[in-house]
């Protein structure tokens, strides 16, 4: 009695390495796309956060609260940079004394929220469009203002290496961080409000 043989022939499997290959190619532009975008929002639900945190810190303890980009912001006293490069990381704190220094004298500041961009690729950059400080300090009514006191709001570009490109309709692949005059953050990727990438 003669048993059969069961199993692959080589022409099946050459059309099944083939078809593979077809999907992979397809498949992997794809998979980038998703996670440059997952970056985008990430980053930008991040910065919505700190600012959120912040806002209502200031309002619940009556006193003043500081975002601001550092280089440092895992350090257990992390610095302002005062550079408007958020994308090396930022640093939310209740801030005593409203200078938006992190300080850990006889009242000390808390650290609120910590973002650190040491993940990031080198080419993603989250910028401050128009605000006249590169620190966000909220009064005890929750508001933005400059150091001198008078109100302050603006605009935070997140863009990566493929700057601002529209994708379809009125939305584009970078985001913005809209904060208001009354301190509320919002995230959009209206075209309308992202006009450059960085």
């Amino acid at each position: 009695m003669a048993m059969k043989q069961s199993g692959f022939t080589i022409l099946e499997l050459m059309v099944t390495v083939a078809i593979a290959a077809v999907l992979v190619s397809v498949a992997v532009p794809s998979m980038k796309t998703f996670l440059q975008n997952g970056r985008i929002v990430s980053a930008t639900n991040d910065l919505v956060s700190s600012f959120s945190v912040a806002r209502s810190e200031a309002i619940r303890q009556s006193n003043f609260s500081c975002v601001c980009a550092s280089t440092n912001p895992n350090d257990p006293a992390p610095v302002c940079s005062g550079a408007n490069t958020w994308e090396t990381g930022w640093v939310a704190f209740s801030d005593i004394n409203g200078n938006c220094v992190f300080e850990n004298g006889a009242q000390p500041d808390v650290l609120l929220k910590v973002w650190n961009g040491a993940d990031m690729p080198p080419d993603f950059t989250i910028r401050n469009v128009n605000l006249v400080s590169n620190t966000v300090l909220f009064n005890s009514r929750g508001e933005p203002q400059q150091p001198n006191g008078r109100s302050q709001w603006g605009l935070f570009r997140v863009c990566d290496e493929r700057g601002l490109v529209f994708a379809g309709g009125s939305s584009t692949t970078a985001a913005a961080v809209v904060l208001s005059p009354s301190g509320r953050a919002r995230a959009s990727r209206s075209a309308n409000q992202l006009t450059a990438c960085p």
